[in-house]
């Protein structure tokens, strides 16, 4: 039974993880305090957070407490798999005194090893939507009084609430950067690192290069196969630049069907290698609709490197456009090194 001055604690414990989910540093930041608050809160030993991982489609252990590696570094579990995934999928909390007499623990090898007994599980919900599930466990037989399984839902309610919130900052945070049709970086972030990458050059005396590209055709083919194909014609683009790219490299739209890699530590003679290799896979390419095409789907680029062609981010980005209109006069899907004169390849 709890008393008044304890219920009060109880409040108290839950106010200060609300303030806390107001001004957090970082979903990380919230996990860390809501992990240890609940142990509190509850008298348990240890706990754990899973979230829904929309990529793998699987519950991932995003934080813990109390608990080995070996444990908390466990295959995940899907959605209806073990206590975790019966929560989320149901969307309504567990409870057992002994998770390895309990047929919904999957893990029971693994539990008896760690000395878990008792478990509360309670789910995350986003709109109605269980994403994940807060679980603590004793390492006792001792039962969790049902006003633990109440303060843990109202704190599991507020963890969600800080989910959704570090989602939408994300989101925003990735539109401000991103592409959202490509999902590679926008002409603003571009500019930035490229300033950024002239500097580091400067600073190591080493050498980088910038490759402009232009889709060949792209009016004709957005306007024989519709503004969808066209779309997803960009985004495959997008897809098979990400594929012949070192990790080094980055890659961003600079609008419409134009593109630019920043190829650090990279000199012009071989960021054309590195464009030949892009230009074969484009070749090698199908893309939706090109069987139908007029033209072969290709690309015109041209390239600049600091420090022969210029120190500042302008000069270079105009050199690099000029080389790519080069390309276009000298009939498309060619490549073109900016010089005086300009060598065209």
């Amino acid at each position: 039974m709890i008393t008044n001055d304890n219920y009060q604690k109880v409040l108290d414990r839950i106010f200060l993880v609300s303030e806390k989910l107001i001004v957090f540093d970082g979903i990380d930041d919230v996990y860390e305090h809501v992990i240890k608050t609940s142990i509190i809160l509850s008298r348990a030993d240890a706990a754990t957070i899973r979230v829904f991982n929309m990529e793998k489609g699987t519950l991932d252990i995003v934080k813990g407490y109390g608990l080995s590696n070996g444990f908390l570094t466990q295959p995940p579990v899907r959605i209806g798999e073990g206590i975790s995934g019966k929560v989320v999928r149901e969307g309504k909390s567990f409870s057992a005194v002994d998770v390895t007499r309990v047929p919904e623990c999957v893990n029971k090898e693994l539990a008896g090893l760690e000395g878990i007994r008792a478990v509360i599980s309670v789910p995350l919900k986003i709109k109605d939507i269980p994403t994940g599930c807060l679980n603590v466990y004793k390492k006792t037989a001792v039962a969790f009084a049902q006003h633990d399984l109440l303060s843990l839902n109202t704190i599991a309610s507020q963890i969600a609430g800080a989910l959704e919130k570090s989602r939408l900052i994300q989101e925003l945070q990735k539109q401000v950067a991103y592409d959202q049709l490509t999902g590679i970086y926008n002409k603003n972030t571009m500019l930035k690192h490229c300033e950024a990458q002239i500097n580091l050059s400067l600073r190591h005396k080493q050498p980088m290069s910038i490759i402009f590209m232009d889709i060949d055709n792209f009016k004709v083919f957005n306007d024989t196969h519709g503004h969808l194909l066209g779309d997803k014609l960009l985004s495959d683009f997008a897809r098979i630049m990400k594929k012949c790219c070192r990790t080094s490299d980055m890659i961003g739209r600079f609008g419409g069907e134009e593109f630019v890699m920043i190829a650090s530590q990279t000199t012009k003679e071989h960021a054309y290698l590195l464009c030949n290799k892009l230009k074969e896979s484009m070749r090698k390419h199908k893309f939706t609709g090109s069987a139908n095409a007029r033209v072969p789907i290709t690309f015109s680029a041209g390239i600049s490197s600091f420090p022969e062609d210029g120190a500042a981010v302008d000069e270079l980005l105009k050199k690099a456009d000029q080389a790519m209109y080069k390309s276009k006069k000298a009939g498309k899907n060619t490549i073109t090194l900016y010089e005086n004169p300009e060598v065209v390849i």
